[in-house]
């Protein structure tokens, strides 16, 4: 063989190596693909996977006390006290089960974009309060060293998405519970400062812990839906993974800022700022006639910010950081004639608690001076004991100015001066409103709540039905129609559409509102498209109602 042959076989294979090479490479390549991408479905699959069993266990625990407490209710209807506990605690519960299923309802809402504000006024005390008692079983259960400060909260009746902001500030609680072992420590401040928005208050969340911390590179990934700490010593945790998810999209749309401080084995501490528009009623004239007050607490902070609020009330303030302490104080106005006119008691405090120190007061000095309770912790377990003491009252932490004026007056028998505003629900009066709803239950909940706002409801079973009354209803019969949409022989959809076809101007122009459990972002979609007006999920939030009813109304005005 020639030197052209021979050279032209050496080109031809080294053009075959190169492909060969080349080929390899690809199939490598690919290769390394095909196992990320396997990966990746791989870890998808256990996430859904883990994400179902979190959500199974997480909604079966609320059910399993709501159907508990509902049997002990049902046993116990002659017992007041007991049936009202019982409601109590069934209501939160089903807050908590509620916040649940938002979650993930809000998940779908964002990432396609739907999520949307629903602003009212609403009290930042019965906020905080409804905070704290959902907190309470938790923090029981660990033993937990639980302290809630305020600072400067002066306007107290905001205007915000009320729902959303329960929900940023119940899931960084939680969490914060959730991931501190027991026997830590959670503190929460909340303040009040001025804001650079006109008409705004900036109102400041800070929950610090001595939980367990996170790593840096969990905190990269932590407002990543699914994602969630996780440690052996606390490998029993439960959730959704969805909580500081939702929480970073829920301060973004308020126009917040979130902030974390986190260090493994020490503990976290997360800083939520809002700039809220503070609502057009506020409590005015909260002064107290002049009053001695003493106020008794181990934790400093508390002491000066509610003596800065008992003075702002008007009352003059001594302080005292132990029970004994207080004792000797007590004894020595009682022998001087000038008793104090309320003595204020932290139940949880070092060496002699709170109840301890009230027995000592009724024995020792004096069975009529007024004194209050007060404590960051369920009452159930110390209420008889405290009474028994001769404690005349109880007020749960933090300390409002609202709840303070309440309670003092209250307990030296004075009827306040200032009153909580009132909603006034007369432009409600005599509204009539059709309710599409095949579930028997549901028509008499959603029929007695509205009721109780004058009101007046007519039921139409199914969607057929609701259709044959508008095709045979006068002008003006409804204000509007509340649909369900899955109802048997003609769904709410459907009747939209037929309602909207009349040939009756009034009747085909009917505002319609779905009221449904259907409330995935392209549930909502769905019956916007088929002609209604609005959308409101179940289980149904009386207040959101209200608002949708003024908003359609004074629409049609």
């Amino acid at each position: 063989m020639d030197a052209e042959n021979w050279l032209l076989v050496g080109v031809v294979s080294a053009g075959l190596l190169v492909l060969f090479l080349l080929d390899l490479h690809y199939m490598l390549y690919l290769n390394r693909r095909f196992q990320a991408a396997a990966r990746e479905a791989e870890s998808a699959s256990k996430a859904k996977t883990d994400f179902l069993s979190a959500m199974s266990h997480d909604i079966r625990t609320p059910m399993n006390a709501i159907i508990g407490l509902t049997t002990i209710a049902e046993k116990n209807l002659g017992d007041v006290e007991s049936t009202g506990e019982s409601l109590r605690k069934i209501s939160l519960a089903s807050n908590h089960l509620l916040t649940l299923i938002n979650d993930i309802l809000d998940i779908s809402k964002v990432e396609s974009g739907k999520l949307k504000l629903s602003p009212l006024t609403f009290s930042i005390v019965e906020t905080v309060e409804n905070l704290v008692n959902i907190s309470q079983p938790m923090i029981k259960e660990k033993n937990i060293d639980f302290r809630f400060h305020i600072n400067q909260i002066e306007k107290e009746y905001l205007y915000t998405d009320q729902l959303r902001l329960n929900q940023i500030y119940i899931n960084i609680l939680s969490n914060a519970i959730k991931y501190t072992e027991p026997g830590g420590r959670v503190t929460v401040d909340m303040r009040e400062e001025k804001s650079a928005i006109p008409g705004c208050i900036r109102l400041s969340y800070n929950v610090a812990d001595t939980g367990i911390g996170m790593t840096p590179e969990f905190m990269t990934t932590m407002y990543q839906p699914f994602s969630r700490q996780i440690d052996s010593r606390v490998n029993s945790i439960q959730g959704t993974g969805l909580g500081l998810a939702i929480t970073k999209q829920m301060v973004d749309l308020l126009g917040g800022t979130i902030d974390c401080q986190s260090e493994q084995g020490k503990g976290t501490t997360f800083t939520v700022v809002l700039d809220i528009p503070v609502a057009d009623r506020q409590r005015d004239d909260m002064k107290l006639d002049p009053i001695d007050v003493l106020l008794v607490d181990d934790d400093e902070i508390l002491l000066q910010t509610a003596a800065d609020i008992l003075v702002s009330l008007g009352a003059a303030v001594e302080t005292a950081q132990s029970g004994l302490e207080a004792l000797g104080m007590v004894k020595h106005r009682h022998l001087s004639g000038q008793d104090y006119g309320v003595v204020i008691v932290d139940w949880k405090m070092s060496e002699t608690d709170g109840i301890e120190t009230i027995r000592r007061i009724r024995t020792e000095v004096d069975e009529n001076i007024p004194i209050l309770l007060i404590s960051a912790y369920d009452w159930s377990d110390i209420e008889d004991r405290a009474k028994a003491a001769g404690a005349n009252g109880f007020v749960s932490k933090p300390l409002f100015r609202s709840t303070l004026y309440d309670k003092i007056n209250d307990l030296i028998g004075k009827e306040p001066v200032s009153q909580e505003p009132e909603d006034n629900y007369s432009d409600l009066q005599g509204l009539h409103i059709l309710v599409a709803e095949d579930y028997d239950i549901n028509w008499e909940i959603i029929s007695a709540m509205l009721s109780m706002f004058g009101i007046t409801t007519e039921r139409a079973e199914n969607g057929r039905v609701c259709v044959d009354k508008m095709r045979a209803a006068a002008e003006g019969s409804y204000t509007l129609i509340f649909m369900d949409i899955q109802m048997p022989e003609m769904n709410g959809l459907d009747a939209t559409r037929a309602i909207r076809k009349l040939e009756d101007p009034w009747a085909a122009s009917i505002p319609i509102v779905a009221m449904t459990a259907d409330a995935f972002s392209e549930n909502v979609t769905e019956c916007l498209e088929a002609g209604m007006n609005g959308h409101i999920a179940k289980p149904v939030d009386i207040e959101l109602v209200i608002k949708e009813i003024r908003r359609i109304k004074e629409g049609r005005e």
